[in-house]
C-alpha cells in the first residue's frame, strides 16, 4: 500500500484564529505536566532505532512482534533464537524498526495519524509515551514517530514460523490436555485436515438431541464475536482465550452470551444448529494458535 507524505497546509478562516493557535501552542508546550515525563521516556528520533523490550509474564513472540508493528521473522532473526516457543520471562530482545516523524497539523485526530500512515493507534502510542496520558491534546507542531508497518511480503514470510510456533503450542497442549469438550457425549463426523480437496479447519460433532444440545466453552476466555458470520460459519462464537489462542463454534442455532463476556470452561454459549453452509445439526469446532488452525483433539481429553 502506497503512502502520501504530502503535507497539507492550515486551513485557517482567518489571521485572528491563526494568532490563537500560534498562543494555544504555546502554552501547551510551556505548561504540559507530562512533557518532561514524554522527553524521559522517548528514544531520540531516528530510522532504524533499536528499543530494547523485557519478556513479560505471558508474552508471545507473535504478541510481541504485532505489537512493535514488525514482522515475527525479523524479530527472531535480531535476536538469534532458535527455539522460538522457549523464549522464557526477562530475556531482553532488541527490536529495530524503522520511522519517519510526522509533524501534527492543526486539526489533525490520533486515529487520523494512523489511518494515513496504514498503522494501529497503539503502536502510535507505544513509539510516543506522552500519548498515553494526552492522547487527545495534541498540538500544531508536535512531533510524532511513526514506525513504518511491515511490508506484506514480510508479512507473508511469517506464515511458515507462526505455524511451526502454533505447532510447538499444540504438542505442548497435547501434554497438558487444556479443553474440555463443547459437546457432550459427541460423535465426530468430520475430522480435521484435507477433505474433498479442501483444508477441514476443525472437528464436527454432532449429538442425538440435535438442535436442543447445549455447546459449551471449551475453556474460559473472552467472547470477542457472538452472531451471524458471512463466510459460511452461520451462527458463531469466537472465545479468546489470551496468548494467541482462539476457539470457534459454528452454525450455531441460539447464541446465549454476548461479545466482552467472559465465561468459565463448561459455561453454556448456546446450542447446536444447521445455520451457515451446513448439511445437518452439528458443531463445528475449531482451535487456532496465532490464526493457525490446530487439530482440536490435541487439546481434548480423551
Amino acid at each position: 500500500m502506497g503512502v502520501d507524505y504530502t503535507q497539507v497546509p492550515p486551513n485557517w478562516s482567518s489571521r485572528e484564529e491563526a494568532k490563537r493557535a500560534v498562543v494555544e501552542e504555546t502554552l501547551l508546550k510551556a505548561f504540559n505536566p507530562f512533557s518532561s515525563l514524554g522527553r524521559e521516556k522517548m528514544p531520540k528520533a531516528a530510522r532504524g532505532s533499536v528499543v530494547t523490550y523485557t519478556v513479560q509474564k505471558g508474552d508471545t513472540l507473535s504478541e510481541i512482534a504485532y505489537k512493535y508493528g514488525i514482522s515475527l521473522q525479523d524479530l527472531i532473526d535480531e535476536n538469534k533464537i532458535h527455539t522460538p516457543d522457549l523464549v522464557g520471562i526477562g530475556m531482553k530482545l532488541q527490536i529495530k524498526r524503522d520511522e519517519i516523524t510526522h509533524v501534527v497539523e492543526r486539526g489533525e485526530t490520533l486515529d487520523q495519524i494512523a489511518k494515513r500512515y496504514d498503522v494501529r493507534k497503539e503502536v502510535l502510542i507505544g513509539r510516543n509515551p506522552l500519548l498515553a496520558y494526552l492522547p487527545d491534546n495534541l498540538y500544531v507542531g508536535q512531533i510524532l514517530y511513526v514506525p513504518v508497518p511491515p511490508s506484506k511480503q514480510a508479512l507473508a514470510g511469517d506464515t511458515g514460523l507462526r505455524r511451526q510456533l502454533a505447532q510447538a503450542a499444540s504438542r505442548k497442549a497435547t501434554r497438558s490436555r487444556l479443553m474440555d469438550w463443547p459437546v457432550k457425549g459427541a460423535t465426530i463426523t468430520s475430522g480435521f485436515g484435507v477433505r474433498w480437496g479442501q483444508m477441514h479447519k476443525g472437528v464436527d460433532l454432532w449429538n442425538k438431541d440435535e438442535g436442543k444440545t447445549p455447546i459449551y466453552a471449551a475453556k474460559e476466555g473472552t467472547v470477542v464475536e457472538a452472531g451471524a458470520n458471512h463466510g459460511g460459519y452461520g451462527y458463531i462464537v469466537i472465545l479468546d482465550h489470551g496468548n494467541g489462542l482462539q476457539t470457534y463454534y459454528a452454525h450455531l442455532r441460539k447464541i446465549i452470551v454476548n461479545v466482552g463476556q467472559i465465561v468459565n470452561q463448561g459455561e453454556i454459549l448456546g446450542y447446536m444448529g444447521k445455520t451457515g453452509d451446513s448439511t445437518g445439526y452439528h458443531l463445528h469446532f475449531e482451535v487456532r494458535q496465532d490464526n493457525i488452525p490446530i487439530n482440536p483433539l490435541r487439546y481434548l481429553g480423551r
